[in-house]
C-alpha cells in the first residue's frame, strides 16, 4: 500500500513547476483565443509564410500590425 502512495505522490509532484512572477506578468499582457478561418485562406497564408519561414502565429501578428499601422491605429 505504501508503494502506491509513493507512486501517487510522484505523479502529483511531476507536474509543471509554478509559474515565475515575470512569466505571470508577460502572460497577463497577452490574450489567448481560438480562431477559425476558411481552409482556402489558411492555404494562402501557409503559402505566403513559406517565403519567410515564419509560424502562422508570427505571420498573422505581423499582418495585423501592418494593417493597424496603415490605418494609423498603431
Amino acid at each position: 500500500m505504501e508503494s502506491n502512495q509513493v507512486d501517487i505522490e510522484g505523479i502529483i509532484n511531476a507536474g509543471s513547476p509554478p509559474v515565475k512572477q515575470d512569466e505571470q506578468d508577460k502572460s497577463a499582457k497577452e490574450v489567448r483565443f481560438q480562431m477559425v478561418i476558411p481552409a482556402e485562406m489558411c492555404n494562402f497564408i501557409d503559402n505566403a509564410r513559406k517565403l519567410t519561414k515564419t509560424s502562422r502565429r508570427a505571420w498573422l501578428l505581423q499582418a495585423a500590425q501592418e494593417k493597424l499601422e496603415r490605418e494609423g491605429k498603431l
